[in-house]
């Protein structure tokens, strides 16, 4: 938080201390959903799966935020990554209305949100890209999408397709994974040309992981005894992409402000 500090990002401190209760909030749900996961106490182990959702909401708030107070010049990435917040929150509040949810096995309707989420990050990432480095080689993007397509169809081989369970949601996982892993890609790429946007492609790889871990669970079984790993890398990836998305746009300002 201290790089908006040290920025000109032209809020006030209530507005400020607003981003930072928003990052409080994030990480003070996401610890308890994980404790809550495991804890002995009948009360607190039920409100797990709303820890772990308002942990989410946490993070839409602040990149909403972000959003409002950026430069215009910059509110246009800030947009597509508080929309590509807002489409996976819903996914993770969609266990919390059961059967009201249109898809009650909540899979095909959450690989839809989080599939257009992720198109979000691309087209973030694209614009970040064309406005930072503009003149840079698409060599690096060429083999970090290159990359990206090998991931993507190991991946889903051998976390989906090879899986004994839920054979019908096997071929709908296919493109949803290539989907994810162009984002990890895109922002591995952009990490390489670009200072400063580690964070941001470090983000991608824990979502990434978290949706594998997920699969593993949904097509073989697996299931994680010492902590909801699927949670822990799924909140700390978004965090660092909202968070990391925002810190890079006030660090690289100028950049944005003179196109």
């Amino acid at each position: 938080m201290r790089e908006y500090a040290r920025h000109n990002l032209n809020i006030s401190n209530s507005e400020r201390r607003l981003l930072q209760f928003f990052w409080i909030a994030w990480a003070g749900l996401l610890t308890a959903g994980l404790i809550a996961d495991r804890c002995s106490s009948q009360w607190f182990a039920a409100l797990e799966t709303e820890f772990k959702a308002v942990s989410s909401v946490a993070l839409v708030g602040f990149a909403w935020t972000f959003a409002a107070l950026a430069l215009p010049s910059e509110r246009n990435v800030a947009r597509l990554i508080a929309i590509g917040m807002t489409l996976g929150s819903l996914g993770d509040a969609s266990p919390l209305l059961g059967s009201s949810w249109p898809d009650p096995q909540r899979t095909i309707g959450n690989m839809i949100l989080f599939g257009l989420g992720h198109v979000a990050y691309i087209r973030a990432n694209l614009r970040i890209r064309q406005t930072v480095q503009p003149s840079v080689s698409l060599q690096n993007w060429r083999l970090s999408l290159a990359f990206a397509a090998i991931v993507s169809v190991a991946s889903w081989y051998f976390a989906a397709l090879s899986g004994l369970l839920n054979a019908t949601m096997k071929y709908p996982a296919l493109p949803y994974t290539c989907l994810l892993s162009v984002t990890t890609g895109v922002s591995i790429g952009t990490a390489i040309a670009t200072r400063g946007y580690w964070p941001v492609a470090l983000g991608t790889v824990l979502f990434l992981t978290s949706d594998l871990l997920l699969a593993i669970w949904i097509f073989h079984g697996a299931v994680y005894r010492t902590m909801d790993l699927v949670w822990l890398t799924y909140g700390i990836g978004q965090m660092l992409i909202v968070v990391g998305t925002s810190r890079f746009l006030v660090g690289h300002r100028n950049n944005f402000v003179h196109r």
